[in-house]
């Protein structure tokens, strides 16, 4: 854990990632999670970060259902895909991520992007579009979006509780078009979670 000062109310930000690794016409197995967390030092009055034994420390389901988290991509939580082995412009490939704010903690803004954990030039990330869906609403909080697209709507879940878990789930396509442009090429993905606290 890093620690940093600042002034203001005390906050603890927590980022987590599930990271899968997609390579067009491979087939596609696991997904992974990851976390670290920087501590942003109060002033020692009640409540605030200095002297304060709970955290919000921000976990994910694993395939049998128990709460992990990982410090680094290498010690990364392996998670199921829901549905797809394959990148298409046609069938989406499908990732479930329950996050959770672990018990005893504080209360805390998540938020949602994703991003491209391992860029390279001319990867396949830039070709494709994101949908999500939040605790299993059937209605997309954003559609076929780009990445920046999805950073730009500010999805979030607001003053989540300890011991609160919410559901994200992405749907990945290739844009429509993409054809030979996008052939034998590969990408990663991360679902970033950034939370603060309140």
């Amino acid at each position: 854990m890093t620690l940093r000062l600042r002034s203001g109310r005390t906050r603890l930000a927590l980022s987590g990632a599930a990271l899968v690794t997609l390579l067009v016409g491979v087939g596609l197995t696991s997904a992974a999670y990851t976390d670290n967390a920087t501590l942003n030092l109060g002033t020692g009055a009640p409540g605030s970060g200095i002297g304060n034994p709970n955290r919000f420390d921000i976990a994910v389901r694993d395939a049998a259902g128990a709460l992990q988290d990982a410090a680094t991509p290498g010690n990364a939580v392996v998670l199921p895909l829901t549905s797809g082995t394959l990148l298409s412009e046609l069938t989406p490939v499908v990732l479930d991520v329950t996050v959770a704010n672990r018990q005893p903690g504080l209360a805390g803004d998540l938020t949602l992007s994703v991003y491209d954990p391992d860029p390279v030039a001319d990867d396949l990330f830039g070709s494709l579009r994101f949908t999500i869906f939040l605790d299993g609403s059937t209605t997309p909080a954003i559609t076929g979006a780009t990445a920046q697209q999805v950073a730009d709507a500010g999805l979030r879940f607001e003053d989540v509780a300890p011991g609160v878990e919410h559901r994200v789930t992405v749907s990945v396509l290739i844009a429509a078009n993409s054809g030979v442009a996008v052939a034998g090429k590969s990408t990663q993905i991360g679902l970033l979670t950034d939370g603060e606290s309140r």
